[in-house]
């Protein structure tokens, strides 16, 4: 007889408060001067919750631009009575000071306007390295092999120590690859490699910690041992019970990850705090790359409304809000030329992709798409006009109507239909078309579109794509 075991049990640890600590510039009046705000996760043996403080002081030298690592910590507004660093931080708001020229000092907004510190890391950061090296096979795999190499040098997920469900874990991450570029990371891979995809900057971890990676809810931080060491450890960004118990202070397994790579990530993740500094509707002195150093007057402050630009979530939205873009004149100017022979769009045009990956259909094309009346001499006219929002997915009935602008056949007759269907469920018992097709109408209704996913949408609609 199999033996039935008992549901796992729970490895939440006994509750505690939760405390978000704020961190607030001196410059600017105490009514819109926060910085960001840092979860509390270091509980002491009574459970009250704390936090490191060199790992604050750590998150605030970064946004401040501070490499020479002279600002501290201080309860009071002046500055007097600055925090040990290797203490605990207790209380709901401390002021981060930086003895600058001019005041307010100057804040960078994002990761892409940061300059890596080239040989100016913390000292406590260029510690790492003797700790958190791993035994290389010291056999040279090109890039796309980079999982073989993680898995031979790394074997099992470098947090939990699991050895399925793994996945390669950027520490920069590919999205950054400009600014990998612009700050000359490569300098700091293994071998001859000049690109994100190379071990000093990954490592294996499980399926759940990569999305956690990621959010990012956690960040691998150097911090002080029994013995004085600084060893690379979890340290959790968010509040989570279950993770805090299961992972926050917890040392990572030996990896050979790039010290400088893992300093880059931890300015990654805190850069994304930044958002209720930027978009408050204040001023800001910012310090901005040569690119967008036109939007500062003279004294480096920068209009409210052009800081607001410099924060992730609009950055994001930016990227994730397609419907709202104008469309780009020169696919406009494209589809003016082929109006004269609509029936060579299908083959012809190709999809435009904008803002790292996401799908802009053009409105020009959706309107003459809806509109089988519209013909190529009204194109011009009608695509001045507003655009239109298809109000539902195509069907096989509504395809005969699109035939005038992307040359569809007309729909076959019933009995051929219904051979068709037969067809499809006996080469496809899966039912992978159906799904193919709910997906396909799932985006016409607005559903959020990557790059990679382009030819396939155009694909489940009938659509032949060629590179031109």
């Amino acid at each position: 007889m199999i033996q039935v075991r008992a549901p796992t049990q729970s490895p939440l640890a006994p509750p505690h408060r939760e405390l978000y600590i704020l961190f607030l510039h001196p410059g600017y009046d105490d009514s819109n001067n926060v910085l960001f705000k840092l979860h509390a996760p270091d509980t002491d043996e009574d459970g009250r919750p704390g936090l490191f403080a060199q790992f604050a002081v750590d998150a605030c030298a970064i946004v401040a631009g501070d490499y020479a690592g002279q600002g501290w910590l201080s309860l009071l507004r002046d500055g007097s009575a600055p925090i040990d660093p290797a203490s605990t931080l207790r209380e709901r708001s401390y002021y981060f000071h930086l003895d600058a020229a001019d005041s307010p000092y100057a804040i960078v907004p994002n990761f892409r306007q940061w300059s890596y510190p080239h040989n100016r890391l913390p000292l406590h950061w260029q510690q790492l390295a003797p700790n958190s090296n791993a035994v290389s096979s010291g056999i040279p795999l090109a890039p796309s092999n980079l999982t073989t190499a993680l898995l031979m040098r790394d074997g099992s997920c470098r947090l939990s120590g699991c050895r399925e469900e793994l996945q390669v874990a950027h520490v920069v991450p590919q999205s950054e690859y400009g600014w990998w570029k612009a700050n000359d990371m490569a300098r700091y891979n293994k071998g001859s490699s000049t690109t994100l995809d190379n071990a000093a900057n990954a490592l294996l971890l499980r399926a759940d910690l990569h999305i956690a990676f990621d959010r990012p809810r956690v960040a691998l931080v150097p911090k002080p041992a029994a013995d004085g060491s600084m060893r690379l450890v979890a340290h959790l960004l968010e509040y989570s019970p279950e993770f805090e118990h299961l992972y926050h202070n917890r040392e990572l397994h030996p990896a050979a990850i790039g010290v400088d790579m893992l300093y880059a990530r931890f300015a990654w993740s805190v850069f994304t705090l930044l958002d209720e500094f930027l978009e408050c509707g204040v001023d800001r002195r910012l310090t901005l790359r040569a690119p967008d150093a036109h939007l500062a007057n003279a004294r480096g402050f920068v209009a409210a409304v052009d800081c607001e630009l410099f924060s992730t979530a609009a950055a994001r939205k930016r990227l994730q809000s397609p419907k709202k873009r104008k469309p780009v004149r020169e696919t406009v100017t494209e589809l003016e030329k082929t109006a004269a022979t609509p029936a060579r769009i299908s083959r012809k045009r190709k999809s435009t992709v904008q803002g790292g990956g996401i799908l802009s259909v053009d409105v020009q094309a959706k309107r003459a798409c809806q509109d089988p009346a519209l013909s190529a001499s009204a194109f011009e006219e009608a695509s001045s006009s507003s655009p239109l929002t298809p109000t539902h997915p195509p069907t096989d009935s509504s395809l005969s109507q699109l035939s005038p602008c992307l040359s569809l056949p007309p729909p076959a007759p019933p009995l051929t239909q219904a051979w068709l269907e037969n067809e499809r469920q006996r080469s496809d018992p899966g039912g992978i078309w159906n799904k193919e097709q709910n997906w396909a109408r799932e985006v016409w209704d607005g559903k959020t579109l990557a790059a990679d996913e382009v030819g396939r949408w155009f694909e489940a609609n009938g659509i032949e794509v060629r590179d031109v």
